[in-house]
């Protein structure tokens, strides 16, 4: 509709304006939720799965507080690849599976915990249901994956405000 003739149609104007915030409203709720899933994804990868211990705390691994592991900032696994990790863990390695029923079927990578015997990955500290693990990943894909090494700002993201942790990599 042409500007010139918006006084003509008020009525089609206020409707075309309703429909566009109606299409716009689910987005900015789906941002919210998204934010809240990558929010949880960080509290989980921070406290209750402890990924931070062998990954550090930006992910970039190597010599963790843990042991050795691998850069989740570096991965080139895709987010279904990185799900599946978490869930199943990586056999004859540290890294330990997350799913409780993990290696009583053949959901991981089609073996049993009898068909992988001392490879059988440690069990996590805690167990993560799918919709923890898939906060997780959103989080490490929203956060650390594909970028560069940390910064003071990643610092003060996971640690907060309200911490030493930061004040070396301040610039």
């Amino acid at each position: 509709m042409h500007v010139r003739y918006a006084h003509k149609y008020p009525a089609a104007l206020a409707l075309i304006a309703a429909l566009c915030a109606i299409a716009i409203g689910p987005v900015q709720a789906q941002s919210g939720e998204e934010a809240r899933t990558i929010e949880h994804g960080k509290d989980i990868f921070k406290t209750k799965a402890t990924c931070q211990f062998c990954h550090k705390w930006d992910a970039s691994g190597d010599q963790g507080y843990g042991g050795n592991a691998l850069s989740l900032r570096n991965t080139k696994l895709t987010p279904a690849q990185f799900a599946e990790t978490v869930k199943c863990g990586r056999p004859g390695t540290g890294m330990p599976f997350h799913d409780q029923f993990a290696y009583t079927d053949k959901r991981c990578y089609g073996v049993t915990r009898a068909e992988l015997g001392n490879d059988v990955p440690p069990e996590p500290n805690a167990f993560l249901n799918s919709d923890e693990i898939d906060a997780v990943v959103k989080y490490l894909f929203a956060k650390v994956v594909g970028r560069g090494p940390s910064t003071y700002e990643d610092c003060v993201e996971f640690w907060g405000t309200e911490t030493r942790q930061c004040e070396p990599m301040k610039p």
